[in-house]
């Protein structure tokens, strides 16, 4: 279901800046996000204890900076902490409602919220497509034993998945032909995104490549006028810009190709999303997983059915079988699950590795491919052109049986569905 539209972080920082006018006496058109508080605006502890206050107060929200949300606490140690980075902090904690205290002045929180689930950190807006030295490609979250980044490009928690010999595909009574047999695979360590790209996230791929025509669009995710699949399409195009449907901001990005898909997997990482057809098969010429790295990423190392083990599926673990014959939908009635939400749990913490959408993979599909040689090669991937591409995990709409973490299907490349979107991977290479 649709919930509350939440502002973009542009409005936010717009607002913000008139807060920070209003609170630190400083004239409104002498400041912009890129301002920071300490060396350009000369705050001191007392002045940022206030204005942060004031904001909670301002945008309904509960800005929390302790280790419980390392998001959180990455952008408050950002050196130097500007207007942009506290509006980015507004723009994460949306829906946590702002705390309680004794007194406005002395900061001692009665009743902090506490999210249901994670806060959503996909940014809206637009991005440059720069990174260097200064300010990298991904920022550092956990030192834990999975150690999690945050890709500036899109705002994504990403986890690096480390390096193992894995088990890979199914001999089980029952399972189908195309995922056996079982075997080992070496894989490298690789990032994988916690979770599928969401329409907000998208929206801000398309606001950021500039200006690209009709025929690529339409390639990516436009639907022929007649298509009647248009009145579930999660984007829309206001004057120059492109926007989430109100109140599905969080929701995964539906309707998109295999090329749509891989366009915003090279822009996120940095690279010339224009390569985006993939037809050399170069080594960075797709950032979706593998089908060996999403099946890896989805269960850990050794074979389990599920994401969580053995466990037969239930509405609390995934969000799965939600379809029944005649039903019709408007967008606001489409049965998704947020990205954000603690569903389909992979034991790595991804979300949604089972359930709620299905998710291209960067293999051409072969029913063949597991019983050839190369399907046990180091870093296996099957980049020989066929006539459709990998996709995995199930969705909202079908059966338990098509989510377990073996499964294997495909479609065209440039097919689209109500119930298949995306998440990307990244190269460890990049966060050295």
């Amino acid at each position: 279901m649709i919930t509350q539209p939440r502002l973009s972080l542009p409005e936010i920082e717009r607002r913000l800046c008139d807060v920070a006018s209003v609170h630190l006496g400083i004239r409104r058109d002498k400041l912009s996000p890129s301002n920071s508080f300490l060396e350009d605006l000369g705050c001191d502890s007392i002045d940022m204890v206030e204005l942060i206050i004031a904001v909670e107060d301002e945008f309904d929200v509960f800005l929390d900076n302790d280790r419980r949300n390392p998001v959180g606490k990455a952008i408050f140690t950002r050196q130097p902490f500007r207007i942009s980075d506290l509006a980015e902090a507004v723009y994460i904690q949306h829906g946590s409602g702002a705390p309680k205290r004794r007194r406005f002045w002395s900061g001692k929180i009665i009743d902090p919220p506490r999210l249901s689930h994670l806060p959503f950190t996909q940014l809206s807006g637009r991005w440059d497509g720069k990174f260097g030295k200064r300010e990298p490609l991904f920022e550092r979250l956990t030192r834990d034993s999975v150690p999690s980044y945050r890709r500036r490009s899109d705002g994504m928690r990403c986890v690096k998945v480390p390096a193992s010999l894995v088990e890979i595909g199914c001999d089980l009574a029952g399972s189908l032909s195309d995922e056996g047999p079982k075997h080992l695979v070496q894989l490298d360590a690789f990032l994988i995104d916690s979770e599928p790209i969401s329409t907000t996230a998208y929206c801000r791929f398309l606001n950021s490549v500039g200006d690209v025509t009709g025929p690529i669009l339409t390639e990516w995710f436009i639907l022929e006028t007649e298509d009647d699949r248009n009145e579930h399409a999660l984007v829309v195009r206001n004057g120059s810009d492109w926007k989430p449907v109100p109140g599905t901001e969080e929701w995964p990005i539906i309707l998109v190709s295999w090329f749509g898909a891989n366009a915003y997997s090279l822009w996120a990482n940095g690279r010339d999303w224009q390569n985006y057809r993939d037809e050399a098969g170069d080594k960075f010429g797709s950032f979706l997983p593998s089908e060996a790295q999403w099946e890896y990423a989805a269960r850990g190392p050794h074979f389990q059915t599920y994401p969580w083990g053995e466990e037969p599926p239930s509405p609390e673990r995934m969000q799965f079988g939600q379809h029944s014959r005649g039903i019709k939908y408007r967008v606001d009635t489409l049965p998704m699950a947020a990205v954000n939400v603690p569903l389909g749990l992979s034991p790595f913490g991804l979300h949604h590795m089972a359930g709620n959408v299905w998710q291209w993979c960067r293999d051409w599909y072969d029913a063949d491919f597991y019983r050839r040689d190369e399907s046990q090669s180091r870093n296996s991937v099957n980049l020989k052109s066929g006539r459709v591409r990998s996709e995995r995990g199930g969705s909202w709409i079908g059966p338990a049986e098509l989510c377990r973490s073996s499964y294997r299907r495909g479609r065209p490349p440039f097919a689209r569905g109500r119930c298949l979107g995306f998440r990307c991977v990244s190269s460890v290479e990049d966060v050295k």
